[in-house]
């Protein structure tokens, strides 16, 4: 909904924040001169076992520069990998949780393989948002200009973002930050679609204004996402009738996300800040994890990783006990 995005632009530039993505240089060698509440029981439980298991390496070869085969650059790029002391999630070829020579007697028992589409894909990605994994804090997330969407959830940390939900332009540039809150280090990259509401109480005149839509919840969405991969991994999930407010934290006003609202609902919620005295920005949206900076047991494309901040909050309660549509919950 193009109004939504305009409130929401305005909130964002009233929080000093701008579209400032980090990108590594493409023509560069890989890694050189690399700067430096409440608990829900079971769940947590079956995170921790799931936790506990073994996690899928994000590449199947050892192809890091992403140009279809294992060749000679990619052993040199993982050796000069290995002089910096970080752990690159990326370079775990053998996916034991470190990054160590084993890693590259791997990859050298991999010269000559050819490698997927969606590993090319990956590698690419990887040179793009590589520098965010290096960042340690929130404060310096604020200082290269992001802005964090949500706080800390179990499954997902908090989400820092430098674009507008709704906007991907495409795969090689992700909207923004997993960001670990108990590790203080980022743990994914996302990415974000706008979605067609179907109503509850079959309003078909979105987005007019003074619509019957403005009234109702949202039962699901129509159509689909976006398909950035050939793999059947990448599976987008759902967030719809989110309502961004703002109250005052720690660092100031800061966004507040609500979640199954209808449009009505979230302009009656309190802010400390309406966009042009009248709105909160209300929208629903497809989005995608890509889980760079830690191997996921559940995948590279999953919804949650299980092991990330799993002493916050659950998801759930920013649905605040509305009810869940069943398309929901199982998108």
């Amino acid at each position: 909904m193009n109004t939504n995005k305009k409130l929401l632009a305005s909130l964002i530039a009233t929080l000093l924040f701008s579209v400032t993505p980090v990108t590594a240089d493409d023509e560069r060698d890989d890694d050189e001169d690399d700067p430096r509440e409440a608990r829900v029981e079971i769940q947590e439980s079956e995170d921790n076992d799931i936790c506990m298991g073994h996690a899928p390496a994000i590449l199947q070869v050892a192809d890091f520069d992403g140009n279809g085969i294992v060749d000679d650059r990619d052993i040199t790029i993982i050796k000069r990998a290995r002089k910096h002391d970080i752990y690159y999630a990326f370079y775990d070829i053998d996916a034991d949780g470190e990054f160590d020579k084993d890693d590259i007697h791997r990859a050298e028992a991999d010269l000559g393989k050819s490698s997927s589409t969606l590993d090319q894909q990956k590698a690419v990605l990887f040179h793009q948002v590589k520098q965010i994994q290096i960042i340690d804090s929130e404060p310096e997330l604020r200082a290269t200009r992001y802005l964090m969407a949500a706080p800390s959830l179990a499954g997902h940390g908090e989400h820092w973002t430098y674009g507008l939900p709704g906007n991907p332009e495409n795969i090689f540039r992700p909207e923004g930050i997993n960001f670990s809150k108990e590790e203080s280090s980022a743990k994914g990259i996302f990415w974000s679609q706008d979605a067609v509401p179907v109503f509850a109480n079959g309003a078909t005149d979105y987005p007019q204004p003074n619509g019957e839509w403005m009234s109702s919840r949202v039962i699901s969405f129509a159509g689909g996402p976006p398909k950035y991969t050939e793999s059947d991994d990448e599976v987008w999930h759902t967030h719809a009738g989110l309502c961004l407010t703002a109250h005052q934290g720690e660092n100031g006003i800061e966004p507040l996300l609500h979640q199954h609202t209808s449009f009505a609902e979230c302009q009656a919620m309190p802010t400390l800040f309406k966009t042009e005295g009248t709105h909160n920005a209300w929208f629903n949206i497809w989005m995608l994890h890509g889980w760079m900076f830690d191997l996921n047991p559940r995948g590279f494309f999953a919804g949650t990783h299980p092991c990330v901040d799993s002493n916050s909050v659950s998801e759930s309660t920013i649905n605040e006990g509305r009810e869940v549509p069943p398309f929901f919950q199982h998108h």
